[in-house]
């Protein structure tokens, strides 16, 4: 495969995230009044934002106002946002894509502001073309909408030869959805039945493995 442009997730594919992610959800759920599950449980959250979830899962608009700020107030004020570190492997991966001439860009469900700042914290944003994240008009259910607005920034077409990398369906799912080719990497927070059900062109256990796809 010699892909046209690499489009990357970042929590799950990118970045190991969840510690400060699963500290805020518990942060949430202790300002809620809720019982907090345990970690394995808060894992699964992780992907979609914690509004759409919270949404999914029936609660009122009201409820999903307060977890987010809750959700928030841990994220940002209490540093959870920077309790991440990148897997072994990507940076070397992203320095050799942007050696070889290949357009690459962050793609997250991660608040727009957010994920230029996590970019930067974690040294990436000089490999990458583009950084794209959530804004106002996104419904944080499909990642289509972000990905049309990453390939026009680079100037890129939707076709079969871009690629989009994601440990969750909706990494997948935004992919079909958007005529681009959908690759599941295992070292996230998704499964690898998760990731083929959803109809992941290649699923793949290592990042010496995606390299291979990537840089034949």
């Amino acid at each position: 495969m010699r892909p046209s442009a690499v489009l990357l997730d970042l929590d799950g594919t990118l970045s190991d995230s969840a510690p400060g992610l699963v500290a805020s959800l518990r942060h949430m759920h202790e300002g809620l009044g809720w019982p907090v599950p345990a970690d394995d449980e808060l894992r699964r959250w992780l992907g979609p934002p914690t509004g759409t979830t919270l949404a999914e899962r029936g609660h009122d608009p009201a409820t999903v106002e307060r977890g987010v700020a809750l959700f928030r107030e841990h994220l940002v004020d209490g540093g959870g946002l920077w309790e991440q570190e990148v897997y072994p492997g990507i940076p070397a991966l992203l320095a050799d894509l942007h050696a070889a001439g290949v357009p690459t860009s962050i793609l997250t469900f991660k608040l727009q502001e957010d994920a230029e700042s996590v970019a930067e914290h974690l040294g990436l944003r000089g490999s990458l073309g583009a950084v794209h994240g959530r804004i106002a008009s996104d419904d944080g259910r499909s990642k289509a909408p972000l990905i049309a607005r990453a390939l026009a920034e680079l100037g890129v077409e939707a076709s079969p030869t871009v690629v989009m990398v994601g440990d969750r369906r909706h990494d997948v799912e935004g992919a079909l959805e958007a005529g681009v080719t959908g690759i599941g990497v295992t070292w996230g927070y998704g499964s690898r039945a998760e990731l083929e059900s959803s109809g992941a062109a290649y699923v793949v256990d290592e990042v010496d493995g995606l390299r291979r796809l990537l840089l034949p």
